[in-house]
């Protein structure tokens, strides 16, 4: 299974959040993003979200490419152009979102002007056919604005929904289990240079369908890393992983229950577009990074998708209990 990102959260922007269709592997996790409707002092408009992702973004080659400019026509006829694949796609590969798609996808662009350049496009092509599809380079702008588009849309439709109330006692069960599992993950796996950015992003985040994300989140690390973490006599429970998502589950089947016709096409819509982002971006860097490999900067040239969405500051750190009068406030989420 892959790692998922999860986004920052600017100011007071709201959260939106993506529900996926019956039968995914992740059943219905969720999308946290800027919404674009949201007054300009928020700087959640398209163009100046876009502006803010360039700024957070650090790897080498968004810093040579010249800034993309936001253009919805663009992003709409690429978006369009993708359809007949995405409709290929089977749901159950569909990979989880809990991440700045925006930011992700500006990101994308970035690495794909770079690799798209004579000679690393050259290096690209020589590569033997049956290893890797260089036509995966040339295609990487065009899936980069697809997903734009459908984060931009998603983001549209998912202003005007309202969020479902969830009972107190199942909150505060997610909240121990998940005390525990991040308890148990950063005290073996904080160190790790792959697992410790991913568990700092968990870390960060408010509201219900971040804790419920975070549970799916911290159930993967535990069964990608079961023999490091059953070693603790603390905080491990044999238990935990299964309870994590049967409880995140829950909890996104409930918040997505008020989600009308329009709001699932989009989540759907937004499901495929990312999860063809992230798996064609993850096949190029990865090659990139090889063909690059006695490069100092290769890294920076072509980093992983998800060092490259911020990470977010503050956040709820070490959850406590919360008391029950807050569980069913409808703006938590």
């Amino acid at each position: 299974m892959k790692l998922k990102v999860k986004q920052d959260k600017e100011g007071e922007d709201e959260q939106t959040q993506w529900v996926a269709p019956e039968g995914s592997r992740a059943s219905t996790p969720c999308v946290e993003g800027v919404n674009p409707t949201a007054p300009a002092s928020k700087n959640s408009r398209p163009q100046s979200y876009m502006n803010s992702c360039l700024e957070r973004t650090g790897c080498v080659s968004m810093r040579r490419m010249s800034q993309p400019q936001f253009d919805p026509v663009k992003g709409k006829a690429a978006f369009e152009s993708l359809l007949p694949r995405y409709k290929t796609m089977s749901a159950e590969l569909l990979v989880m979102v809990n991440a700045d798609v925006g930011q992700a996808a500006v990101a994308a662009l970035g690495v794909a002007a770079r690799a798209n350049e004579a000679d690393l496009l050259t290096r690209f092509k020589k590569l033997p056919t049956d290893e890797f599809d260089a036509s995966l380079v040339e295609q990487l702008a065009t899936i980069a604005w697809a997903c734009w588009h459908a984060f931009t849309e998603h983001q549209k439709v998912r202003a005007l929904a309202t969020d479902a109330k969830l009972p107190a006692d199942l909150v505060q069960n997610a909240m121990t289990i998940e005390s525990r599992m991040q308890a148990c993950c950063e005290y073996y796996l904080n160190d790790d240079p792959v697992i410790g950015p991913y568990l700092a992003m968990l870390r960060a985040g408010t509201g219900h369908r971040d804790l419920a994300a975070d549970l799916l989140g911290y159930a993967e690390v535990y069964r990608d890393h079961y023999d490091i973490v059953s070693v603790d006599k603390k905080y491990f429970r044999v238990t935990d992983a299964d309870d994590a998502v049967k409880t995140a589950e829950a909890m996104l089947g409930l918040l997505g229950a008020k989600l009308g016709p329009e709001t699932r096409i989009s989540a759907d819509d937004l499901a495929r577009a990312w999860t063809l982002l992230f798996d064609t971006y993850d096949e190029v860097a990865t090659t990139g990074r090889w063909l690059l490999r006695k490069d100092s900067q290769a890294d920076k040239v072509f980093p992983s998708l998800y060092s490259m969405v911020r990470v977010r500051h503050g956040g709820r750190g070490r959850k406590k209990a919360v008391p029950a009068s807050i569980m069913s406030t409808p703006t938590e989420g």
